[in-house]
């Protein structure tokens, strides 16, 4: 059986210490450019989008409920319906948030509408092209 040259082994060991330093620096760069470029909020992105459709959107909504988002709400009239819109950071919490307007609200049958970590509370029954444009600004 042949030996392995330690010469050999230490050029792998040499070449396994460059790729590991080179794996460090690229995650370092990458931590300094999130910290010098945060990224956009949920509720940043959905205000944009929600301009962009040539809407105005009012942070924070005013809402009691909506207020305990922890990720933020904002309230904007689509087609003539005034929206209600808090952002939750969990599932648990959408849902928590869902639960609050049903025991204060009591019949919100096609008001309220919980879809993933957002809930929509419409100040009438919701068309569904007022829908699709809350829908188009979801992150």
């Amino acid at each position: 059986m042949n030996q392995p040259d330690p010469l050999e082994w230490l050029a792998v060991r040499i070449a396994l210490g460059v790729v590991g330093l080179i794996v460090v620096a690229v995650l370092g760069a990458w931590k300094v450019d999130d910290t010098r470029h945060p990224r956009p909020t949920r509720l940043a992105q959905t205000v944009a989008c929600l301009e962009g459709h040539g809407l105005t959107p009012v942070v924070p909504a005013g809402d009691p409920l909506s207020s305990t988002a922890r990720a933020g709400s904002l309230r904007v009239t689509v087609e003539g319906s005034e929206v209600i819109v808090s952002l939750a950071k969990s599932w648990e919490e959408a849902a928590r948030i869902e639960r609050g307007y049903r025991l204060v609200g009591g019949d919100l049958e096609g008001r309220l509408e919980r879809r993933g970590r957002y809930v929509f509370l419409w100040q009438g029954i919701a068309t569904p092209t007022q829908r699709q444009t809350m829908y188009d600004c979801q992150y």
